[in-house]
């Protein structure tokens, strides 16, 4: 899972926990507001309506109006509160209630609470299941006129009138929250968006580094933490481009400056060759043989270093010469086969009849497969064989070069191509060479947009090299020349 995504779900995760605490705290706290508002009101409406119906109701309880009068008297108010009056005449002494019929709609023991505060004149709202079964909210409240306490009016409204105020509250509660979390979380990912791009900036940024691009530093870092980064980031990158940038310049000086006294001394070894004195002289052609032998592998090393110096600063001129490579190969053997000999190895090359044209720098050609076959050689036996095949496949050409010589453990293989890296340089110390020769090659085919890949089954299973070398249409024997074809 990516840090964006993590960050995200963790704000979300937390704005939601935060949200849905506000929102039930802010809601119970409304609900409870509500119900004391929604009974204070209910108290003050019974007030309200006790004064509007005394007239009909000291008519009624004198028998001057009838059932219908009254209900005619108490439709407004009922309709205005949605709920249901009624009269009482408790049947209690004249003293406490006045009214000539005080036996109508008497009340029967134990008298519900809302009618117990009316009489004592301390009204309450409260709540219980009606006849009908539905929960409703109660109050009453004394009905007097001139002549005192008539009766008592009681009150009765369907308590789903409240639930559907609260439920209103809720839902305004909710979807306010809702708009607040999403505009939150849109601020959230905006915020983890505009961090994760400065993060993604000094990956791609090291990415780059890593490929080798020295030059490339990150632009307009910000002022917070992860700006700093970015510029310790650029700090970096600055000096090791100065140190790598020291150490090509110091390569190609040193490889330059090599040349003139290698060449002095090679000239000097080939005189003494050819003195009359060191002529019948063993040891001392033996000892002149040893040192053109060293002196051409200081060269060999040289122009490796140069080559790869030249590469890391893109500098490297890429051939415009025209090789057949079937013929090149077929050069390259006559002129590593008496060494193959020599060793007792045998050395065979396989190439197809036709010729093949590439254009490529005819010295990088030889560094390539040179420095292959020098590996397959010293590192084979006496007794073994070394096979070059060589075969075309669309617009690539497949080099194969196998041994069967000591072979290579699986925990070297990914690292064979470093430089100066050389597998198990113990059982290898008497076998000569730097661990330059194929960081050379895997640089050259890379840069002619080849690439080479080794395989081995292990120590003394041998070694297989493969080589692709891809062919341009121009370049390509098969397809049909555009000036003939115009």
């Amino acid at each position: 899972m990516s840090i964006r995504t993590r960050l995200l779900l963790v704000n979300i995760g937390l704005l939601a926990v935060t949200v849905l605490g506000i929102v039930l705290f802010a809601g119970s706290q409304i609900t409870a507001g509500l119900q004391v508002d929604y009974e204070q009101r209910l108290l003050s409406e019974i007030q309200l309506i006790a004064q509007g119906i005394a007239p009909a109701a000291a008519s009624y309880a004198q028998d001057i109006i009838d059932d219908q009068a009254l209900a005619e008297a108490f439709s407004p108010y009922e309709a205005q509160t949605g709920g249901r009056l009624r009269l009482y005449f408790t049947g209690r002494s004249i003293e406490q209630y006045a009214g000539n019929n005080t036996a109508r709609n008497a009340i029967r023991p134990p008298e519900p609470p809302e009618i117990d505060s009316a009489i004592t004149e301390q009204p309450v709202v409260s709540q219980r299941t009606a006849n009908d079964g539905a929960s409703r909210f109660f109050t009453a409240a004394s009905v007097t006129d001139e002549n005192g306490i008539i009766g008592l009016v009681q009150l009765s409204v369907p308590s789903s009138t409240l639930a559907n105020q609260i439920t209103q509250r809720w839902l305004t509660l909710a979807i306010g929250m809702i708009g607040l979390t999403v505009m939150a979380a849109l601020l959230v990912g905006w915020t983890a968006h505009q961090i994760m791009r400065s993060l993604q900036q000094i990956q791609d940024s090291a990415t780059r580094l890593a490929e080798g691009d020295l030059k490339h530093r990150i632009n307009s870092p910000s002022n917070d933490e992860i700006g700093a980064v970015a510029h310790a980031f650029n700090t970096m990158a600055a000096r090791i481009q100065s140190m790598i940038e020291a150490q090509q310049t110091f390569a190609s000086n040193t490889s330059h400056e090599f040349r003139t006294p290698l060449t002095t001394i090679q000239l000097r070894t080939e005189a003494l060759k050819r003195s009359r004195a060191l002529a019948e002289d063993e040891s001392a052609q033996k000892y002149l043989n040893e040192i053109d032998s060293e002196i051409n592998r200081l060269t060999n090393m040289i122009q490796g270093l140069t080559i790869l110096s030249r590469m890391d600063a893109d500098r490297l001129d890429l051939g415009r010469d025209e090789v057949d490579i079937v013929r090149f190969a077929s050069a390259l053997r006559q002129q590593m086969l008496p060494h193959a000999k020599a060793k007792g190895i045998a050395f065979e090359l396989q190439v197809p009849a036709e010729p093949i044209h590439i254009e490529v720098n005819l010295t990088h050609l030889t560094l390539v497969f040179r420095n292959l076959l020098d590996n397959a050689f010293k590192y084979t036996p006496s007794g073994g064989s070394v096979t070059w095949q060589l075969t075309r496949q669309s617009n690539t050409i497949v080099h194969t070069i196998t041994d069967t010589g000591m072979g290579i453990s699986a925990e070297h293989l990914p690292r064979i191509f470093e430089r100066f890296y050389r597998a198990d340089r113990a059982r290898l110390r008497d076998v000569p060479g730097s661990g330059l020769g194929l960081s050379i090659v895997s640089a050259i085919l890379q840069a002619y947009g080849g690439d080479i890949q080794i395989n081995s089954e292990g120590i003394n299973e041998g070694t297989q090299v493969t080589v692709h070398w891809h062919l341009t249409p121009a370049h390509d024997p098969w397809m049909p020349d555009s000036s003939s074809a115009r």
